[in-house]
């Protein structure tokens, strides 16, 4: 599996897309839940970008977004993500499925295509005591250093079971999986539930999650050991912990091919991520909007 270490630009563009934005459903008149059986292929012009925790890491912009999906008997593939089904019913399925994590995403070098406007805004400082308040408590701070010179975090694969029952215009899933690059040895599962509004050619879904990520996983990405320390960061053990996450689409369907999205995300993680020192900020807000074209 050593080619995802080292994935092509194009590779992680697919994923960034299949992680954030939300497949155009099929038709009005058909479950927004289901897809159809061949090949979908589209392309969305719009802006967005996708929020990025890493201190001093740009966040990733959002312009044009392929979209390429097959879909053959109970396999699929859906922007580098793949699945079997071999349970399913009318209301419920069971898939064996293989994608990339999200987390190594954040470390990875974009081109320029890809470059976005660094955040300039920094934390804000501690309210100093009043006078005479006797010894100063010192704030608990991490020590930053430089993040060009951490080591390197790589974009690994994950594989698992998940579990999908629909109800009336709910949607509720779970998942858990493992990971196949043997990077970090990390486990990562999720509950999820999703409610679908669906009025002529508009459609809105709302969604959260909840993800556990195990102590493996976490360290490898946002832990500092000791090339980390070298680089001047405070020592950092990760732990297992959560990822909240709050979700959003609208579309409006002009005809068969033409259709605009728009996607918002706000994602809060645990202390167990948000206390390392190559965390910036906890609370992280993703969108786009755009018009699609779907072949």
């Amino acid at each position: 599996m050593t080619v995802l270490g080292s994935c092509s630009l194009g590779l992680r563009v697919l994923f960034l897309i299949s992680a954030f934005c939300l497949s155009p459903m099929a038709s009005s008149t058909d479950s927004a839940y289901l897809a159809d059986e061949g090949v979908s292929l589209g392309l969305s012009l719009g802006y967005g970008q996708l929020d990025n925790p890493v201190y001093k890491k740009d966040d990733i912009p959002l312009y044009a977004l392929p979209r390429i999906e097959v879909f053959a008997g109970d396999f699929s593939f859906a922007n580098t993500q793949f699945a079997w089904t071999p349970v399913w019913g009318d209301n419920y399925q069971v898939s064996l499925f293989t994608q990339l994590n999200e987390d190594g995403l954040y470390f990875a070098k974009h081109s320029a295509a890809l470059t976005a406007i660094r955040t300039t805004g920094g934390r804000p400082s501690m309210t100093p005591p009043p006078p005479g308040s006797g010894i100063e408590t010192p704030a608990l701070t991490k020590r930053r250093g430089d993040i060009t010179k951490i080591s390197k975090r790589k974009l690994s694969a994950m594989s698992g079971i998940e579990a999908i029952v629909d109800w009336q215009s709910w949607r509720f899933s779970a998942y858990w999986s493992m990971e196949l690059t043997n990077y970090h040895k990390g486990l990562q599962g999720a509950l999820s539930a999703q409610r679908l509004f669906l009025f002529d050619q508009h459609l809105v879904l709302l969604g959260a999650e909840i993800q556990h990520l195990s102590a493996g996983l976490v360290d490898y990405y946002y832990g500092s050991a000791q090339q980390e320390i070298r680089a001047g960061f405070s020592p950092f053990l990760g732990h297992s912990s959560q990822k909240y996450n709050l979700k959003a689409s609208y579309q409006y369907q002009f005809n068969q091919q033409w259709q605009f999205i728009s996607d918002i995300k706000y994602q809060r993680l645990s202390s167990g991520i948000a206390d390392s020192p190559l965390i910036d900020d906890s609370n992280l807000l993703s969108f786009y909007a755009g018009f699609a074209w779907n072949y």
